[in-house]
C-alpha cells in the first residue's frame, strides 16, 4: 500500500468518526455542576416514608422521596431530617453526593406561645384587651 492512500485512508476515517473541537468543553451527561445548585429546604416525615423538599438549580420546589429518579438522572437513596443521599449515576464523578439542609425550622410557631390577644395600654394608664385582628 502506497503512503498516498494510507494518508487518504486515516484522514477519511477522521472525517467519518466526527472528531470532537478541542475548544469546546466536553457535555456534562452527568450534570455534576448542578448539584451546588440544589437546595435541601425540609422533610415531611409520615409513617411510612419521608419526602424531602428541595428547590432545583431553576428555582423550582420539587417534593422527592426515596428511589425517585430526578431529572438530571440522579437518584435518591435514602433521606434524613438533615440530609438526602444519592446516586449520580455509573461513570459519573462524583458518583454519590448529599444535600445538607439549609434554613432554619420554625418549631417554635406550633408551641402555643402567641397568643391571638394583644394588650394594649391606652394613654390614661389602662390596659385593655384587643383582638388581634383589630376589633
Amino acid at each position: 500500500m502506497n503512503p498516498e492512500r494510507l494518508l487518504l485512508i486515516t484522514v477519511a476515517l477522521w472525517l467519518l468518526t466526527g472528531m470532537r473541537d478541542p475548544f469546546k468543553p466536553q457535555p456534562d451527561l452527568c450534570q455534576s455542576a448542578q448539584l451546588t445548585q440544589w437546595h435541601y429546604q425540609g422533610v415531611v416525615i409520615t409513617q411510612h416514608q419521608a419526602k424531602g423538599i428541595v428547590k432545583d438549580a431553576a428555582g423550582t420546589w420539587r417534593r422527592v422521596g426515596v428511589g425517585e429518579v430526578l431529572p438530571a438522572g440522579w437518584r435518591i437513596e435514602r433521606i434524613t431530617e438533615e440530609e438526602i443521599h444519592l446516586m449520580t449515576g455509573a461513570g459519573c464523578e462524583p458518583q454519590q453526593w448529599q444535600w445538607k439542609r439549609e434554613g432554619k425550622q420554625h418549631e417554635a410557631m406550633d408551641s402555643g406561645g402567641s397568643h391571638s390577644v394583644q394588650h394594649t395600654q391606652r394613654a390614661g394608664g389602662k390596659t385593655e384587651a384587643r383582638d388581634a385582628g383589630g376589633g
